[in-house]
């Protein structure tokens, strides 16, 4: 009974909380000695796709520039309209203070899982996911963080917000499993090394006939070399804010093991931003790698593949992002940015890469933010993609997306 009691005393400050919500930012309340949060957004967003359009992945509701139709193929030349709600998301975040110092957690879903319980015409139902999962114990000067969140190998001082997951060509953008430990130099100053998931990375787009990396060993046509993930992605990230400017050089270093045979791959990456003027802000990121796949944007590089010699060979690339946000007004900004990537043509000369792989990529884009409320926000902007693979064909398409977004 008294057990019974003591839960319900717990729960009453969360029922009361969630009361409240609608006047809230988030709702904050405290179990015995930890302090809860529970929070999260609702958006509602349309896009219109012209000159070309993208169906995967997610339905097509995330546009990878580097999965711009080329012409000809089905999706070019193709008018599309399309309204989703399932970027909302909502979380909950617990701080307890301990003698081995602040033990906080974050865990946090969307609906965005590449799985769909049906199509568009009557539900929309779209699965459930985990964004974040991590526990943080927090000491003055360090800190160890085990659990998924996003790679140490993005720097989001260096990037500029999206309308949806997915931004210009060069942005990292990889969430995974992972041990982190972090140790501060000083203030806005720090060292962090991470231990994390390791994946191969897409070799062709999930499960269809195009393929971008060859794994054929025998050079029999069967693609049969298998990926064995032995070792963790090992990354080392500086990071210094000094007044207006930030700066972040990154390294990441891989293991592939394919087909019996093994290579090590690795990338660079170095961020900067500053700020100038009413609340401006101007950011650069340059990426360099041979194998650094995954790492380079969205999974559509897979690292390394098998020559036509039966060898395993890395993949070189590059990439250079940047661009500008202007605060018009307290409420108002408006931001253009751009990125170019292209993959190495050494690779495709040598067999690994095929026909239909990445040969470059570049897109430009301008979004226009309004802050209605602190909680409520509307945004309207246009991407332009354009692609060429390896075999010099090439494609392009236009996305206008707005949305509203509700914090609570």
């Amino acid at each position: 009974m008294m057990k019974m009691i003591n839960a319900r005393r717990a729960l009453l400050p969360l029922i009361i909380g969630l009361s409240l919500s609608p006047l809230a930012h988030s709702v904050d309340f405290k179990v015995a000695d930890t302090d809860l949060t529970v929070g999260g957004y609702i958006k509602g967003m349309a896009t219109f796709d012209s000159n070309g359009t993208v169906t995967a992945p997610y339905n097509g509701h995330l546009y990878s520039v580097y999965a711009t139709p080329i012409d000809g193929t089905a999706n070019a030349d193709t008018t599309r309209f399309n309204m989703t709600a399932r970027e909302s998301r909502v979380y909950l975040k617990s701080k307890t203070e301990t003698d081995i110092g602040t033990i906080s957690s974050h865990l946090e879903g969307d609906f965005f899982a590449d799985i769909d319980s049906d199509g568009p015409t009557w539900s929309n139902s779209h699965g459930f996911r985990i964004r974040h999962a991590y526990i943080n114990i927090d000491r003055e000067d360090s800190s160890i963080l085990v659990g998924q969140t996003w790679t140490a190998f993005m720097d989001f001082a260096s990037s500029l917000p999206s309308m949806d997951f997915s931004s210009d060509p060069g942005n990292s953008f990889v969430r995974q499993a992972q041990v982190r430990y972090q140790y501060n130099l000083s203030p806005g100053q720090y060292l962090m090394a991470s231990l994390e998931n390791p994946a191969y990375g897409m070799a062709n787009i999930g499960g269809t006939p195009i393929r971008y990396v060859n794994l054929d060993t025998n050079g029999d046509g069967v693609h049969d070399a298998r990926s064995e993930e032995k070792l963790p992605d090992l990354i080392v990230k500086y990071f210094l804010a000094k007044g207006p400017v930030t700066i972040s050089p990154r390294v990441v270093i891989r293991q592939f093991d394919l087909g019996g045979q093994s290579s090590t791959g690795y990338g660079f990456a170095v961020g900067a931003s500053v700020k100038f003027g009413q609340g401006h802000k101007a950011v650069l990121n340059y990426t360099y790698g041979d194998g650094i796949g995954r790492y380079a944007g969205l999974g559509f590089n897979a690292g390394a593949g098998i020559d036509s010699n039966g060898d395993i060979e890395t993949l070189g690339y590059q990439s250079l992002t940047g661009g500008l946000m202007f605060s018009l007004t307290p409420s108002i900004r408006w931001q253009v940015g751009a990125g170019y990537s292209e993959q190495d043509e050494d690779s495709f000369d040598s067999g690994t890469l095929t026909v239909m792989a990445n040969k470059k990529a570049f897109s430009w884009h301008t979004n226009l933010y309004w802050d209605i409320t602190k909680d409520l926000q509307f945004a309207v902007g246009t991407r332009f993609g354009d692609v060429e693979n390896m075999g010099s064909a090439e494609g392009d398409m236009v996305r206008t997306q707005t949305y509203l977004r509700y914090k609570f």
